[in-house]
């Protein structure tokens, strides 16, 4: 369920191919909160969050370019984003 799938995207124990398939699954995708924290999970694979990272709202953009839990790559495309779209503005 999205629950489940929630959770689980949160947790750091959780085997990275788990983290994969909850990113493949639009319809869990599709719901914002399942989004962010699969995002914000440093073990998920860089190839399923970086296209995600251009459907966060700013606020969740500011806070993820700062946050030296994530990747670094990571970090870095979301404060790439954040910049072009603050220079937008």
């Amino acid at each position: 369920t999205e629950t489940e799938a929630e959770s689980s995207a949160g947790m750091r124990n959780v085997e990275e191919e788990v983290l994969r398939l909850i990113g493949n699954r639009r319809d869990w995708i599709s719901k914002y909160n399942v989004m962010l924290t699969l995002i914000r999970n440093p073990k998920a694979p860089v190839g399923v969050v970086l296209p995600l990272i251009n459907r966060l709202t700013l606020r969740d953009l500011k806070g993820l370019k700062d946050d030296k839990g994530v990747q670094q790559v990571v970090r870095e495309t979301a404060r790439r984003v954040y910049l072009t779209r603050t220079q937008k503005t």
